[in-house]
């Protein structure tokens, strides 16, 4: 019997250090997008080895690999957080524009044309597609409108000059609340956490007939997130609506979000949603949106 011999770590390192220095050589030769593609697709799979994964990323962040990467802004921002926190509003405005910065190098405007082109970000895209018809519907309508964790509001900006002192607008960072400000005056800004902000609304007796919100369920543990669901429950209108939109899980984007961007998210399916609505007393439709990276889950009052 010929035994089978397993690669030592030692060669691994090896083997990936190689793969890694063509990959560099590639983006030399401007092959954003080719090394875009392999480098996932290498993450992706190495990813489900739990016990080398840590290894894995140090070994990328240690590479000169990483460093050509960062040369893209939007790798750049999420790596290195500017505003002290993963996911921020000035990060999802660059996948939203799709402008590099000024100053940005050729070859990082190169990547940056590809990664704000993956699946990943278009589902972000199209996500604050639907928040814009959400938003609209409700203002036509005069209704009470709560944004949680709202960023920059950006699915708001056809709305701007308008009356919004219906719409209450929540978020915890005061550089987002603030440019919500600028383009949104007239609505009620609260600087606050999102769970204290809930819980203050509810004793006050506040209803609004559509609370959503785009990306904080991304962020909750399944504690926080049964939580979330119960608070958003006592402050729907009887006819009210809840609108919450989760990236799913076993996406081909994983490895490099948390790999190569240090962006790491709690992923849910259709059925996780629905299973945190019935816990809550609250009726869910739930569906996965055109691009298959994001569950989405409507809730509404079943009393």
């Amino acid at each position: 019997m010929t035994a089978t011999l397993l690669p030592t770590p030692a060669t691994t390192t090896r083997i990936n250090s190689r793969f890694f220095d063509q990959m560099v050589d590639l983006l030399h030769l401007g092959e954003a997008a080719g090394v875009v593609h392999a480098v996932s697709g290498f993450l992706h799979a190495m990813q489900s080895d739990c016990d080398r994964w840590p290894e894995m990323i140090a070994a990328l962040r240690g590479h000169r690999l990483h460093q050509a990467l960062l040369e893209d802004p939007y790798l750049a921002h999420s790596f290195t957080r500017p505003r002290g926190y993963a996911g921020d509003a000035g990060l999802i405005d660059l996948i939203y524009d799709r402008e590099p910065p000024p100053g940005t190098s050729e070859p990082g405007a190169r990547l940056f044309a590809v990664t704000t082109a993956s699946l990943a970000s278009e589902a972000v895209r199209q996500r604050a597609h639907h928040a814009r018809a959400l938003v609209t519907a409700a203002h036509a309508r005069d209704g009470r409108v709560c944004v949680l964790a709202c960023g920059h509001f950006r699915e708001g900006d056809a709305l701007a000059g308008l009356d919004l002192r219906r719409f209450t607008l929540v978020d915890q960072d005061e550089q987002s609340l603030a440019r919500a400000r600028a383009a949104h005056g007239s609505a009620r800004l609260e600087a606050a956490n999102v769970f204290a902000f809930l819980r203050r609304a509810a004793l006050a007796g506040e209803r609004y007939d559509l609370v959503y919100t785009l990306g904080l369920t991304d962020y909750l543990d399944d504690r926080a997130m049964a939580l979330l669901h119960r608070m958003i429950a006592r402050v729907l209108a009887p006819d009210g609506r809840a609108v919450l939109a989760n990236f799913r899980p076993d996406l081909a984007c994983n490895g490099w979000m948390e790999a190569v961007m240090d962006w790491q998210l709690i992923y849910r399916d259709e059925a996780d949603l629905a299973g945190f609505a019935g816990a809550a007393g609250l009726s869910a439709t739930t569906w996965t949106d055109p691009t298959g990276q994001i569950a989405w889950s409507e809730l509404q009052p079943t009393g």
